[in-house]
């Protein structure tokens, strides 16, 4: 893992890409965990009016208990509705964010790598194949990208989840 602290120059950098997609994706994680809050306050209203529903049976009050809890259920529904596209939204912003971090950092990488081969004096190409050092460029610097980009932004999911579901269960 020492290896990689090479990469915190490139961190630097993008700081600003980092940090709103750290944003971006806490607060994508907090209107996901409060989908199920609303979906639990739903079914307690529901639990509730069942025990007026029962105890007003054969009265007038019934029909309005009815439409009453039918146009709250619809509100509630309305409310996971919104509340998950707004989850998207920031999905898709977070997504952004921190993927195409991933893909200019990928980017100088590759410039600095060349930059570096550009160089080296001709003992070095003479010792090492071309194919390789031009392997290293493509594919190894495609798997740091890798590690850059959803690796990056699912661990700080991860993290972010994690923090919030435990502090909504408190």
């Amino acid at each position: 893992m020492k290896e990689l602290v090479v990469l915190n120059k490139y961190f630097l950098r993008y700081k600003w890409h980092l940090l709103f997609g750290i944003i971006f994706v806490s607060l994508s994680n907090y209107f996901r965990v409060l989908q199920p809050q609303i979906i639990r306050d739903a079914l307690d209203l529901v639990i509730e009016n069942i025990g007026i529903y029962n105890i007003t049976e054969g009265t007038d009050i019934q029909q309005s208990i009815n439409k009453e809890l039918a146009e709250t259920l619809l509100f509630f529904g309305a409310t996971v509705l919104v509340l998950a596209l707004i989850m998207g939204i920031f999905m898709y912003f977070m997504r952004q964010t921190i993927i195409v971090m991933s893909r200019l950092i990928e980017y100088d990488l590759r410039k600095d790598i060349f930059s570096h081969y550009e160089e080296l004096d001709l003992g070095f190409y003479k010792k090492n194949n071309t194919g390789d050092l031009m392997a290293r460029i493509s594919e190894d610097v495609s798997k740091v990208r890798m590690y850059l980009g959803p690796a990056l932004l699912y661990g700080i999911n991860l993290v972010s989840l994690f923090v919030m579901v435990i502090y909504s269960m408190l």
